[in-house]
């Protein structure tokens, strides 16, 4: 990224070099403010590579790291809210700590305009560093919450030769996650049909294309995980023909774009599992009719069943615990039943979070972070607006 005389100006007698690293540690609604200063702030704001910087930052430091991860949930009867923890995870020992969550409205207004359901429709979501995947009925849908943008995904091809032959899907098993070797968001859609049978697609966002992924497998992925982590999409899943019960995790390799299988750890057939993320770790949670856990799984090398460890924890649960990734310190942010809790492994304690005005959260929380990823060619508009 070439230095700018301009953007110094007369007012400021900073080198143009030393703007943009103060700019480029600033959070995505500052710098959405500050398109507005000038041709050449608005030009700098769209590039490509200052983009790229402004992501840098956070993985190169953690205080603008932590200050751009946000958690995102579904609300129950409500819509789609966005909570900054930053000022509880400050106080954290402070019982009466509340969080303010922001509604994500243009969200809802793209699916709900008119506001006719009640309770508001939501979207089911997926998350991956800057993005959401939103999906709906309406399709398939790209939003960065901290730019407002969204962009509906191309429809996800016909891959079976003839409606004659084709059994009509029941369910879509679907995932978003980021290719670190070529720096692009892809989307993962398998349509499940009748006749158990699995057709993988894959999205690109840079050129706005489905392919298919051909992929024999036994097993029945779960439809409503897809997490993302590591370079991969994961899902739990199951013998298709009702022979076991959660029995792999599948796994695809968004570099290799190849699909492959993780063993789980030695759990009874009869318990479901919860996937999720504690402490840069795929874990897994377990669920069951009429049973009550103390424990979950963590796998502390990637890929290598071996490593599973069993984690005990203090706060027995039987229905809802899942790890979103979010973490401090000291606390970990887990979703327990329709709660957000902290929890303290050293202190073997938790609290829950008050959210205020909210009584509760749905099942589908996750974390992303704030940044100026573009759903639309924003350096094309940067040019065009010089």
């Amino acid at each position: 990224m070439e230095a700018n005389g301009e953007l110094a100006g007369h007012r400021f007698p900073l080198p143009a070099d030393i703007i943009v690293e103060i700019l480029s540690r600033l959070p995505v609604k500052s710098l959405c403010r500050f398109r507005c200063v000038s041709k050449p702030w608005r030009s700098l704001i769209f590039n490509t590579k200052f983009i790229a910087l402004h992501a840098k930052k956070a993985l190169e430091d953690k205080e603008v790291f932590f200050r751009r991860r946000r958690v995102i949930s579904n609300v129950a009867s409500r819509g789609l809210y966005s909570m900054d923890l930053d000022e509880f995870l400050n106080h954290a020992d402070n019982p009466h700590g509340s969080v303010t969550a922001t509604e994500l409205d243009f969200v809802r207004k793209e699916f709900d305009p008119e506001q006719q359901h009640k309770p508001p429709w939501l979207p089911f979501i997926y998350f991956c560093n800057n993005l959401l995947l939103c999906y709906t009925k309406k399709g398939i849908y790209l939003v960065n919450p901290a730019t407002r943008q969204m962009k509906k995904v191309s429809k996800t091809p016909t891959w079976r030769p003839s409606p004659a032959i084709r059994m009509r899907a029941t369910l879509s098993i679907c995932g978003l996650g980021f290719d670190y070797s070529t720096n692009e968001y892809k989307v993962v859609d398998g349509q499940m049909y009748c006749d158990m049978r699995i057709v993988f697609s894959v999205y690109r966002l840079k050129t706005d294309s489905w392919r298919q992924i051909e992929y024999d497998t036994q097993y029945c992925p779960d439809y409503h995980q897809g997490i993302s982590f590591n370079g991969a999409i994961h899902w739990s899943a199951g013998k298709a023909f009702g022979v076991g019960n959660r029995s792999v995790i599948l796994t695809f390799l968004l570099a290799e774009e190849e699909f492959c299988e993780i063993q789980l750890p030695p759990i009874a057939d009869t318990c479901s599992t919860i996937l999720g993320v504690f402490r840069d770790c795929l874990c897994i949670t377990l669920s069951g009719t009429h049973q009550t856990y103390d424990e979950f799984w963590v796998m502390k090398e990637y890929r290598a069943s071996e490593s599973w460890t069993k984690i005990r924890i203090s706060m027995p649960y039987s229905t809802i615990l899942s790890h979103i990734g979010f973490s401090t310190k000291s606390h970990d942010l887990m979703v327990y039943e329709n709660s957000l809790i902290m929890y303290d492994f050293k202190k073997e304690s938790g609290r829950k979070l008050q959210i205020r005005d909210i009584p509760k959260v749905d099942t589908c929380v996750g974390v992303y972070v704030e940044g100026l990823f573009p759903l639309t060619d924003q350096a094309r508009e940067g040019r065009e607006s010089t």
